[in-house]
């Protein structure tokens, strides 16, 4: 058996050569892509690497031996059966290399319908527009900012890109708003109610935020959760307040909501979990509506999941206006690589940010929205 190493450009190329030089009856055993060039030679170009076979032994002479037919097909089949299984691997080989290719052809295609519209800019302010598309900022807003910018620099200003950067985040800075948070007034408790789609991750949320207050700000916290819809809701509220040692009441009805708050009136701060509604359901809004109304809310946060479509997020800020919250929290900041999505968010929906969530831990992973610190996230790409 002949075995032989071969290095090509492509792999088209080397099962050409395997071909021309061991014939058609070879055997790819192995491949692999590989850097060429020496050990420093750190320009080398990418290669593929076969590692091919053929039997090129020479055959016994032996006697003639009478076989019947069956016996001589027998005896026929497993060389045939080999050959076949030859050209079939040599066939999966060439369709991987098409299909790879035609792959980066995809992603080329792609790349540059994606940047088509890209005016004719100075290389920075060209590399910002890219930065904002690839964030999954709408072309239109990332348009808009780069204009701007432009009109602002003059003269050797378009070869500084940490003042351009500069003047992107104090620009996108100016498009978002966020609250602050609001101590207790007078003798009543401040009421804080989430409200939001299904999935979007309130229950736990109304976790972070309850033990938040009590163990780090060392504020009287209850919890009130009307979310009798969806099973085990309630089961995981529980083992947060009997964790952090937070009072907690389950109501059935909106009568029952005003008679659970009236009992905590002593507290700082009452949270109130409620039952995730799809948007579409206007129904169920509706009967979401007395509830919210007799629980009389300082504060109602519509939470929404940044890692959800644009306009499923737009159909939820609209139907959810029926609650009246007057901001929006937003979860799964750490589900998703392009952050984008809160600048097409804040830019159609006038509503300020109260909270981000960046992961599953309680009480540690949220934290209070800031201009600065959603406008970076923005602009900056986080890795994979």
């Amino acid at each position: 058996m002949r075995i032989k190493k071969i290095v090509a450009p492509t792999m088209k190329e080397a099962l050409a050569r395997t071909k021309k030089e061991l014939g058609p009856e070879a055997v790819i055993l192995k491949s692999s892509k590989v850097k060429t060039g020496g050990l420093l030679d750190f320009t080398g170009k990418e290669a593929v690497e076969v590692l091919a076979a053929v039997d090129g032994g020479t055959k016994p002479i032996v006697p003639p031996v009478k076989t019947s037919a069956s016996a001589y097909a027998a005896n026929s089949a497993p060389s045939a059966s080999i050959r076949m299984s030859a050209i079939d691997e040599r066939k999966i080989i060439m369709l991987q290399s098409d299909l790879n290719e035609l792959k980066k052809s995809m992603m080329q295609v792609s790349s540059f319908l994606k940047y088509r519209n890209v005016p004719s800019l100075p290389e920075n302010l060209q590399y910002v527009m890219k930065q904002l598309l690839d964030n999954e900022v709408e072309e239109h807003i990332a348009r808009m900012l780069v204009e701007e910018i432009h009109n602002e620099l003059a003269g050797d200003e378009y070869n500084d890109l940490r003042l351009i950067l500069s003047i992107l985040l104090k620009r996108i800075s100016e498009m978002i708003k966020v609250t602050a948070d609001k101590p207790k007034t007078g003798t009543r408790p401040r009421v804080i109610l989430l409200v939001g789609p299904t999935g979007v991750g309130k229950t736990t949320t109304i976790a972070k935020l309850a033990t938040n207050q009590k163990l780090l700000n060392e504020k009287k916290v209850a919890l009130i959760s009307a979310d009798t819809f969806r099973i085990g809701a309630i089961d995981q509220l529980k083992a947060f307040a009997n964790i952090a040692e937070i009072p907690l009441t389950v109501v059935y009805t909106p009568d029952n909501m005003q008679t659970a708050i009236r009992n905590y009136g002593e507290m700082d701060v009452i949270y109130i979990d409620t039952t995730g509604r799809s948007q579409r359901d206007c129904t169920r809004l509706r009967e979401m509506q007395k509830l919210v109304r007799n629980a009389y809310p300082d504060e109602t946060h519509l939470v929404l999941s940044i890692t959800t479509r644009l306009r499923d997020l737009l159909e939820a800020a609209e139907k959810y206006a029926l609650l009246k919250y007057n901001q929006m929290l937003i979860t799964k900041i750490d589900e998703t690589t392009s952050l984008g999505m809160i600048l097409n968010l804040v830019t159609r929906v006038n509503q300020p940010i109260s909270y981000i969530t960046t992961g599953q831990n309680v009480p540690d992973d949220i934290e209070r929205a800031t201009v600065g610190r959603l406008a970076r996230m923005i602009v900056r790409r986080k890795s994979n």
